[in-house]
Formats: structure tokens, sequence, C-alpha cells
């Protein structure tokens, strides 16, 4: 099984800075090395590894859903339309959430919320490493899998081998890392709030996707690289589209 030791703790310091000169600057950075940090410890085994196909879609599935959060306060705020916005509820009674928009967001962010996108956070560090785009998984087969599965009994499970199935199912990982991540998007902590106040909900999806290329950057070599994206990929579509009852 693709286990891995936990990624070594990740401390800012002035290489770490990834956003600077605009006023959330320092929050966003505090809270992506936060996530960074702290992200893998509730999946750790009792030798402090961690099975990366469910790290990954983990990660993945905390991704889609900070994404659907920060779109959706960017519509509040009256700064994206609602327009091709579609709730779609299948036969058993299930709704998500469909939209172009949503899909452009999630993978290939938006400059005016300093949001990279997933896609280029996980396909740089792989680049850097040495793979090529035909080491890459096509991207709309990534979103073909997961509709063709929704409904079925595979929903939200990534259309992967079997040895490379996460532990958990995807829905159960999101819910779980949620109750685990909110508090550091949110900065309220039992003994003390945050020095800098909550993170604004439009910049979730910024600090998650960059912290999810760190993270993966740090275990590059556990799988495939294909099989990881996959995954994360397909999981953080998934948890993009799951609308909460």
């Amino acid at each position: 099984m693709p286990h891995a030791p936990t990624p070594q703790n990740h401390t800012a310091g002035t290489n770490d800075v990834v956003w600077k000169d605009f006023p959330e600057s320092t929050l966003l950075n505090l809270v992506t090395t936060e996530i960074v940090r702290n992200f893998p410890r509730p999946l750790q085994d009792d030798n402090r590894r961690v099975h990366a196909p469910t790290l990954f879609a983990a990660l993945g599935s905390v991704c889609g859903f900070a994404a659907q959060a920060s779109l959706s306060a960017l519509m509040d705020a009256g700064l994206r339309p609602e327009q091709d916005m579609l709730a779609h509820t299948l036969a058993g009674g299930r709704t998500f959430l469909f939209g172009e928009q949503l899909n452009q967001f999630l993978l290939h962010g938006d400059t005016s919320v300093h949001n990279p996108g997933l896609w280029p956070c996980l396909s740089s560090p792989a680049l850097q490493r040495g793979c090529t785009t035909q080491d890459f998984p096509d991207l709309n087969t990534q979103f073909s899998c997961v509709s063709s599965r929704l409904g079925t009994p595979q929903e939200g499970t990534p259309a992967v081998a079997a040895p490379f199935r996460p532990l958990v199912a995807t829905e159960d990982l999101r819910e779980a890392m949620w109750v685990y991540m909110e508090p550091v998007f949110l900065q309220n902590y039992p003994d003390k709030p945050g020095p800098h106040g909550p993170l604004p909900k439009v910049l979730w999806s910024s600090a998650m996707n960059v912290a999810a290329g760190m993270l993966f950057a740090t275990m590059f070599n556990v799988m495939n690289t294909r099989t990881a994206l996959e995954i994360l990929l397909q999981s953080a579509i998934f948890g993009s589209k799951i609308i909460e009852n």
C-alpha cells in the first residue's frame, strides 16, 4: 500500500512568503502555512505515516469545498454572476452544484482574489521535478469521471486502480477534515484567536490550493504522478459539487 512518512513541518520564513503587498497577504500566508503543517495529522496511523491516496483525496475534497465557499462569497457580494450555476437533484434525492464558472474557479483560480487555481499549484511542482504534460491526466476526463459516478455506488470514489483507492469515502473525508480545518480558516483556536482575525471567505480557496500544491510536492515520489493527480482532481471536483443539507 502506498504509505509515506508524514510530511515535515513547513515553517513560514522569508523565503516561504507566497503573497505580499496587499492587506490580507500576511494572514493568507499564515493560514496557508498552518494548513500545510497541520493537514496530515488527523490521517496519521500509529507509526505517524499517512496513506498517500487518502491524503490526496482529503486534500482534493477540501480544495473543492473551499472553492465552492469562496465563489459563493463572491456571488453574495455581487462580484460574480449566478446565472450559470445550477443545483441539480438526482433521482436518489441528492443535490449537486454544477456550473462552468465553478469549474474554472476551482482549477484555474482568479487573480482578483490572489487565487492561482488548483491545477497550476499541482502541475508546477510536477514539471519542476521532470514530468512532462504527457504524464498528466486529461482535465476534461476528470470531470467526466466524477459526473458519470454521481448517483451510483461509486459516487465520489476516484476512478483509479483498487490498490490506490483512498481508505475513506471522499465525502466522509471532506466532512471530517473540514471540522479540523475550519478553525484554521477562522483563526479561532481554543486557547486564543489568531492575531489577524479570520481569513475572508473569498480567500479560502486561495490558501487551500497553494497548501495542496505544497503538500503534493513533499510527497511527489510516493506514487505514480498521474494516479496521484487523478485522485486529487477527481476528489476536488466532487468536493466542489457537494451541497450540504
